[in-house]
């Protein structure tokens, strides 16, 4: 692991903790506006612990987070990548169905038919014309 820097800011001031391996374990090292220190820890665990809290005061306190160094990210922004087609969606999954639901909605279509051609047979016998007896 190489050294990692986290940089903080508030009121114009600036915070870097610096995060460093040693033979012995690992250094934290604070710098600021005051005098630098340094926190030894033997395992990396207690170290996260120590630094997550601090982070966390920091936050509570009026500081920000401004950037970490190195950059963990690999490859580039993929924003900048212009794609084929505006929709973003997995249109190739939209029309994917199960034979199940196939069935399903066949034997749903074959209802609505069924039930539009018995209705149309009923509005042609309501709406023919009666003889008139004279």
């Amino acid at each position: 692991m190489d050294e990692q820097f986290w940089t903080f800011s508030r009121n114009g001031q600036a915070l870097e903790i610096r995060r460093t391996p040693t033979d012995e374990g690992f250094v934290l090292g604070v710098q600021g506006d005051g005098p630098p220190r340094s926190y030894v820890f033997p395992e990396l665990e207690r170290l996260e612990q120590f630094q997550a809290d601090f982070e966390k005061f920091l936050l509570a306190t009026g500081w920000t987070f401004v950037a970490y160094s190195p950059e963990r990210r690999t490859g580039q922004e993929r924003r900048h990548y212009s794609r084929l087609l505006t929709d973003r969606r997995r249109w190739w999954t939209d029309g994917v169905q199960t034979p199940a639901e196939r069935e399903e909605e066949e034997r749903q279509q074959a209802e609505r038919a069924k039930d539009e051609r018995a209705g149309g047979a009923r509005e042609r016998r309501l709406s023919r014309p009666h003889s008139q007896r004279g």
